[in-house]
Parts: C-alpha cells; structure tokens; sequence
C-alpha cells in the first residue's frame, strides 16, 4: 500500500522555505497555513504550484499566531484527512517566531513530524512519534477535565474528589504519580500548592489547557 503524505506548511512570506520542504520530503498534497498578512500570497502560491508541479494545494487562514488557535487548525486538518493520507508533516522554516512555536507545540502534541528550513536545507525537529495526549491515561484526562470545570483551580483533594468521582488516593497518586509512572505535576499538567496538614491546591498549567484543548479535536 502506497504511503500517502499530506505536508502542512505554514507561510509566514518565504516561499522558498515551503518549496524546500516540497524537495526534500514527499507531499502528495500541500496545506498551507496562513494568517490574513500572507493570505494573498498563500493563494498565489497555491496557484502556482498548481500549475508547475499538478500538486493539490489547499489554503487555510488561521485568525492570530495562537497555539490554541494552531491546535484547532491542525487538530481539523488532521480530522478530515486521516482517511486519506498516513502521514503528516509540518514545515515551519517560513514562519514568524510565533507562528512557529504554535505550529511546533501542534506537532508535539499530535504527535505529527515537524521540520524548520536553514538556507536551503530542512531541520528535522525533535517531535515525539506518538501524540501527547497518547501519553496521559484516560484517568488522569478526567481528573484534567474535572479541574477545567472548576476553572482550572481547585482549592483541595476534597473538591477536586467531588468534582471526579475519583477518592483522595487515587487523586494523590494521579497527580504525584509513582516509581512506575509519571504523575500530572511530573507531566508539566498542573501545579500543586501544598499547604497546611497536607492540603493539596491543583492548578491547570498552560501546557494542561492546551493538552485539554487538543483532545476536544481528535
């Protein structure tokens, strides 16, 4: 069975870093990414590659550089074409600094290869092979999703075992984790304050809400 790549490449006004990436790696068709400044440009590109090399270009406008934002736009492609395609790629040598900390926070957390471009050379970025959320076990998700519905704070293990139907030790070891396995402030997940006798205040880090908001597209 023919492997079929979809290469996602977001544009931030160097062209010749997305066609770096159309040389070096396979692209049986192309996405390109890009805020409303280079939208113009995304879409005379497109046309061009069109023309010259018959490659499906699809073009999609994202509205700010947000990792949020670049989650939603990835998570949706990654939706409508798992069916189609094996494997993705993301090209971030032409984007600015931010739109390349999104497009590589996407990558980690889908678990997608990413590669940046130096001069006319592709860099292939340290991206674990399998998706971040693959890595959180569906209790420890619930005991994520029970703190977002707090508001992403919550004042103790009591509430926190009301809000998760989860008993205070279960939580502990969720969230302090073992010899064995990773707990959630291990994990980078939450924050925990430790106050008198014990108590245990569990806060969503940022690295949590976009794990949180990265499942909501899968």
């Amino acid at each position: 069975m023919l492997l079929k790549t979809l290469q996602i490449a977001l544009l931030g006004g160097n062209e010749d870093a997305v066609l770096v990436g159309l040389r070096n790696f396979p692209a049986h068709r192309l996405t390109l990414i890009s805020l409303s400044d280079f939208i113009d440009q995304a879409n005379r590109l497109a046309q061009r590659l069109g023309e010259t090399l018959k490659l499906d270009v699809d073009v999609v406008q994202i509205k700010d550089p947000g990792i949020l934002t670049m989650l939603d736009a990835v998570g949706q492609i990654l939706r409508n074409e798992s069916e189609n395609f094996q494997d993705f790629l993301i090209n971030v040598g032409s984007a600015s600094k931010h739109v390349t900390c999104a497009g590589v926070t996407a990558a980690f957390v889908h678990g997608i290869k990413a590669f940046d471009v130096m001069g006319d050379q592709p860099v292939v970025l340290p991206v674990m092979k399998f998706s971040y959320t693959q890595a959180v076990t569906e209790p420890k998700m619930e005991i994520l999703r029970a703190i977002e519905r707090s508001g992403g704070d919550v004042e103790s293990l009591v509430r926190l075992s009301v809000l998760s139907n989860y008993g205070k030790p279960l939580l502990s070891y969720h969230i302090n984790g073992s010899e064995e396995s990773r707990g959630l402030e291990d994990l980078g997940l939450v924050e925990v304050e430790r106050g008198k006798r014990g108590r245990l205040r569990v806060k969503l880090t940022a690295l949590g809400r976009v794990l949180l908001s990265a499942s909501l597209v899968k």
